[in-house]
């Protein structure tokens, strides 16, 4: 067989690999079922988390004075904060929550961007270990099939904003999270995982090139250092200790499809209140003292902002970004608090 035999060859089985993945995730988001059988899921978790381990990230800590309060007959839908700069944790320790269905008793999907799902070797992880597309009709399909599910709510836009000096946590305009956990009747369940931030360092100046690169290929892909300042080691994260914290469970009430915007905003910022709390009670136990001392930046893509009570300095600091075709990001509210 010639070279370039050889090289169609490898091409063909390479494309046939990669369709009989696509269906196979496609019917598993289908079905609302995992991926082969749970102690594989747990398998590539240990995998996962052995490697972490050998770049000294591991997870130190998991409590929640809330746990004790979570009903195992309800179907909750996590939300976690913060994305981090690549989201870590959520993949190399986390990921073994959704497997055995830690906290609620019940095996749980967590919804990552659907690029992730292009990139050989970090796919099949994702599979195996509850990872599903955040895709709006996927999601709609799990939670109809009575799934539960976990999300991030500020996603690549979070992604793209993340600082190690300063905790943030961004919010949708239409706040579809929120309207998806009142259609269905689930309550929300926030989780933090303190040191996500800090596992590599920003680098300054390279915002519009990071900008680029989101428009060009889907990847949030903000210009980072890692261990012994190697420049975009994703791979190669900082040695720290990751803290999971669980906060407070919050009720939604009945389901209702079609919730008005006010009962949406109102279930909005009662879920702001259980975060501050959640994160005011560990921010400095968990957090870099001078990172837990500038507290949680809150942004809100729709415009409106926060209720006083919310707030931690004399007044929010608008910021205007451009969100047409051409940029990402819609005019916001920034409040620290």
């Amino acid at each position: 067989m010639t070279a370039r035999n050889k090289a169609l060859a490898f091409a063909a089985l390479a494309a046939t690999y990669m369709e009989a993945r696509r269906r196979v995730l496609a019917n598993a988001e289908e079905t609302a079922s995992r991926i082969g059988p749970r102690w594989l899921g747990l398998l590539a978790w240990k995998f996962l988390y052995g490697y972490s381990k050998i770049m000294g990230v591991q997870l130190a800590s998991e409590e929640g004075a809330s746990l004790d309060k979570i009903d195992p007959k309800t179907r909750y839908l996590i939300v976690w904060h913060p994305h981090g700069f690549i989201a870590w944790s959520a993949l190399f320790m986390v990921s073994k929550f959704a497997v055995e269905g830690h906290p609620h008793g019940r095996e749980w999907f967590a919804m990552v961007a659907p690029a992730l799902f292009r990139i050989p070797v970090v796919s099949e992880a994702l599979m195996l270990v509850n990872g599903r597309r955040v895709d709006k009709s996927i999601v709609e399909n799990l939670l109809k099939k009575g799934a539960s599910i976990a999300i991030q709510p500020g996603g690549v836009k979070e992604q793209m904003l993340t600082d190690e000096s300063q905790e943030k946590a961004v919010f949708p305009a239409n706040l579809g999270f929120i309207r998806m956990a009142i259609k269905y009747g689930m309550d929300l369940l926030p989780a933090y995982v303190f040191n996500e931030n800090q596992l590599f360092n920003r680098v300054k100046g390279f915002d519009a090139f990071s900008d680029w690169i989101y428009k060009t290929s889907g990847f949030g892909l903000p210009i980072i250092t890692a261990k012994f300042g190697i420049p975009m080691a994703g791979l190669f994260p900082l040695s720290k200790g990751i803290h999971v914290r669980w906060g407070e469970p919050v009720p939604v009430g009945e389901a209702d499809e079609h919730p008005t915007d006010e009962r949406v905003e109102e279930v909005f910022i009662r879920y702001l209140d259980a975060l501050k709390t959640l994160f005011d009670k560990y921010a400095h136990e968990c957090l870099p003292s001078e990172v837990a001392a500038r507290g949680l930046k809150i942004m809100r893509l729709d415009g409106k902002p926060l209720p006083e009570r919310l707030r931690s300095v004399p007044a929010a600091e608008s910021v205007v970004v451009d969100d047409s075709a051409e940029a990402r990001t819609p005019v916001t509210i920034q409040s620290a608090l």
